[in-house]
């Protein structure tokens, strides 16, 4: 075997590198390669460096690193120090000992942390106003009857006040039932009157919630001379909005109202209230209620409201047989959908894309947005539509 030396000059010669070129490329040292190849180890540092060069070396001149490293160990005159390894110690893990110098902190914190919740729960109780909501009327209204109920829910230890104006009139101390729930009966004056519910609870925190009801003269009769039923229309107040749902009709008539009709259709009465619910294209729309008495006298109501789409709104009613049917709303499929729709079974989807597959296009009546109601297509078909919100 040639001398450690002389295989790294003959490699390095053989590859056309000069010593200059080699120690540029390595970044070792020229003199230090120069002494590994003469064989100086007398000008080279120490062991750990000299092996270090050695295999950058080596490997720079594709040459076997190990076997250069043995064989400089060789010619040195010693031999390769043996590694050695310590067995691995098992990792002992200490249980939780509560020593008083981890019992006192834990102690001072869990103090510390009851303090600051006891802080926050008597300034949400004592900052926070107490809730109060006015269900009827729900917002502004008109009334027929001077004689008006207001009803609401609050917290059940509150004390509720009433007031109306002009006057003012004041119904006050009223005491919510134990659910919150609350209803006092006041007089209203002809025109707007204003009205104030307020309640007071046991920390002396208030909440006030108003409402304007109209205080209207009975409706003017039309058609026969005899006299004219009672009718009060709830919903929908005048000059409402509503955007991407129908329009909720409500209202009470005289016991002994012989037909009520919303827009030209009949509706149900029940107890002497109706309700009904209209699908109006985006617009200003009207509704119009007319009552009959048995003897013939009629009484007629009407409101503008304001009906508006930024989406795709789509009913669905199954007519004229079953239908199978798939409804998907911007990407997802509704649950509930991909069955057998039985004739008379209605549904509404809202979204900005909507799409319906039936089985039998006849039967499947859509509206979109208010528009009239069409078929998706014959008797037995399998039909797919898209609806989109920009429509």
């Amino acid at each position: 075997m040639p001398r450690l030396g002389d295989a790294l000059r003959a490699q390095r010669e053989k590859k056309g590198i000069t010593l200059d070129q080699a120690a540029a490329d390595t970044r070792i040292r020229d003199k230090f390669l120069k002494a590994l190849e003469d064989g100086d180890y007398q000008s080279l540092p120490g062991a750990v460096y000299t092996k270090g060069f050695l295999r950058n070396y080596a490997e720079y001149l594709d040459l076997e690193p190990d076997e250069l490293v043995v064989q400089f160990h060789q010619e040195r005159g010693q031999a390769e120090p043996a590694r050695t390894f310590e067995p691995m110690r098992p990792i002992m893990r200490r249980s939780l000992i509560f020593t008083p110098a981890v019992l006192v902190p834990v102690v001072v914190l869990a103090g510390i942390v009851l303090f600051v919740g006891y802080l926050y729960y008597q300034f949400v109780s004592f900052a926070v106003p107490p809730k109060l909501e006015v269900t009827d009327p729900p917002g502004d209204a008109i009334a027929q009857s001077a004689d008006y109920q207001i009803k609401g829910r609050t917290v059940p230890d509150g004390r509720v006040t009433v007031q109306v104006f002009p006057g003012p009139q004041t119904v006050a101390d009223i005491r919510p039932s134990f659910d919150g729930t609350f209803s006092a009966k006041v007089q209203l004056n002809p025109g707007a009157n204003h009205i104030v519910v307020e309640v007071l609870d046991v920390t002396g925190k208030v909440s006030r919630e108003s409402r304007i009801v109209r205080l209207e003269a009975a409706a003017t009769p039309t058609g026969a001379a005899a006299p004219p039923p009672q009718l009060i229309v709830e919903q929908p107040a005048n000059g409402a909005s509503y955007t991407n749902t129908f329009v909720a009709v409500t209202g009470r008539v005289d016991a002994n109202v012989a037909s009520v009709t919303v827009n030209g259709a009949p509706v149900t009465i029940s107890g002497g209230r109706f309700e009904a619910r209209l699908n109006f294209a985006s617009g200003p729309q009207t509704v119009t209620v007319v009552a009959r008495s048995p003897a013939g006298g009629i009484v007629q109501e009407t409101r503008t409201v304001s009906v508006a789409y930024n989406a795709a709104v789509v009913n669905v009613l199954i007519r004229g047989g079953d239908a199978w049917l798939l409804a998907t709303v911007d990407g997802n499929q509704v649950a509930g959908t991909g069955r057998v729709f039985k004739d008379g079974e209605t549904a509404t989807y809202t979204g900005q894309e909507v799409r319906l597959r039936s089985g039998n296009g006849a039967a499947t009546l859509v509206s979109v947005n208010g528009a009239p109601a069409v078929a998706l297509g014959n008797q037995g078909e399998v039909v797919e539509k898209v609806y989109s919100a920009s429509q």
